[in-house]
């Protein structure tokens, strides 16, 4: 193994993810696979699919090329919009880079039940960080505040340190949230 995997990004967040043993993969907001911020997010994420987990996938920009591209890796485009409303009958892993606040809190309310929120990992923009700005995220997000005490966070590398200088805002504010 090389000193890059062993520095402090790759070993937790797999280490946590292998753990949690994902039997499925929802990915909600990669984007149109034409930006590079894209393509290096979904790098990431079947990277990051060590079980060989099925991986499904919904994006409103993508496109029928992307949906060929996702189908290449084996990933089954979304065909209508859940607004991240998809309930974790089983270790579902939700793959959310970057997604609006509106879509987290859609996703841990559908899951709102401790036996679904066991069942789901997101890896996606830190909660707490909406706490710390916004007076009113009690208001958009009461799942998401009155989950937070509750919730396991493994931290992603800083973006400088991953020395992705042709994109380098695409894992920007990321962690590992577990319930």
């Amino acid at each position: 193994m090389s000193q890059a995997d062993t520095d402090g990004f790759t070993i937790p967040a797999i280490h946590a993810i292998c753990e949690f043993a994902p039997e499925e993969i929802v990915c909600y907001g990669i984007g149109t696979l034409r930006s590079p911020v894209s393509q290096w997010q979904l790098a990431l994420i079947l990277l990051l699919n060590s079980q060989n987990a099925p991986i499904h996938a919904f994006d409103p920009v993508a496109t029928e090329d992307d949906a060929h591209i996702l189908c290449h890796f084996g990933i089954t485009p979304i065909v209508d919009n859940e607004m991240g409303k998809r309930q974790a009958t089983k270790r579902t892993l939700f793959y959310m880079p970057h997604c609006e606040q509106f879509l987290y809190e859609n996703t841990v309310s559908a899951n709102w039940s401790s036996m679904l929120l066991g069942h789901t990992m997101i890896v996606g923009n830190h909660f707490s960080r909406y706490q710390e700005a916004q007076a009113e995220f009690a208001q958009q997000s009461p799942h998401i505040k009155h989950m937070l005490p509750h919730t396991t966070v493994v931290e992603m590398p800083h973006e400088s340190t991953l020395g992705l200088r042709h994109c380098p805002y695409a894992f920007s504010d990321m962690c590992i949230q577990h319930m």
